[in-house]
């Protein structure tokens, strides 16, 4: 059964678009079965089992928790068992080793300007102009 925080939460990052459509998805999902392992949402809700993946984020966003290990109504093996939390998604700090976002397009960018006006060395002066 959700408590009545976790329905307000719910609510809240449903209507403010709090997570991305894959992550809702789920979330959706473990809210209308929790407490529920990640096979007994995806075959419930026919999720592909590649999206288990999303529950971990999910976990590190601070929406859903893992509740216990119990055996599982699909597999029948040992999993855990997750429900969610009375929390907003929080801010994960990035990876700093990943790359920002369309970085091809940019370099794209500034390889055909500097083609485009025959220059060879770029500055940082040169950078801040093109914003």
């Amino acid at each position: 059964m959700v408590r009545e925080t976790s329905i307000e939460c719910y609510n809240e990052i449903k209507s403010n678009g709090l997570l991305t459509k894959r992550r809702l998805e789920v979330y959706e999902a473990i809210y209308n079965f929790a407490p529920c392992t990640a096979s007994e949402v995806f075959k419930a809700n026919n999720l592909e089992t590649n999206q288990s993946g999303r529950f971990t984020e999910l976990r590190n966003l601070g929406v859903i928790y893992e509740v216990r290990t119990r055996k599982c109504n699909i597999t029948k093996r040992t999993a855990i068992e997750w429900d969610l939390t009375d929390r907003l998604p929080k801010m994960v700090k990035p990876n700093s080793n990943s790359k920002p976002k369309n970085l091809k397009k940019c370099i794209l960018y500034l390889i055909n300007k500097m083609n485009d006006e025959s220059i060879i060395f770029i500055d940082i002066n040169y950078l801040e102009n093109l914003k």
